[in-house]
């Protein structure tokens, strides 16, 4: 048994043309069929950033803004610094 399966797909009459003048028979369907799960991978990536919005909405509107922690991270790690510092 083939994973393969006919179908009949409709193009613009130029874009079917273009497809003939620069894909030779034999690699269309496989052009074709790369182009498609191109096409679907992107749809999933913009999917899952649409649930990702969906989300950082959702914990805006729950938690509100969280405070900008980068000070905070940059005085742990001069505490570390000198805390290893001391153990030379």
């Amino acid at each position: 048994m083939s994973d393969t399966v006919r179908v009949t797909l409709i193009f613009p009459r130029e874009l079917w043309e273009e497809i003939k003048r620069r894909i030779p028979p034999g690699e269309r369907s496989q052009v074709i069929a790369q182009a498609a799960e191109r096409e679907l991978r992107r749809r999933q990536r913009m999917e899952s950033v649409e649930r990702l919005r969906a989300l950082q909405q959702e914990w805006r509107a729950k938690y509100g803004q969280l405070p900008d922690s980068s000070e905070e991270i940059r005085w742990m790690r001069e505490e570390r610094d000198a805390e290893l510092a001391d153990l030379r």
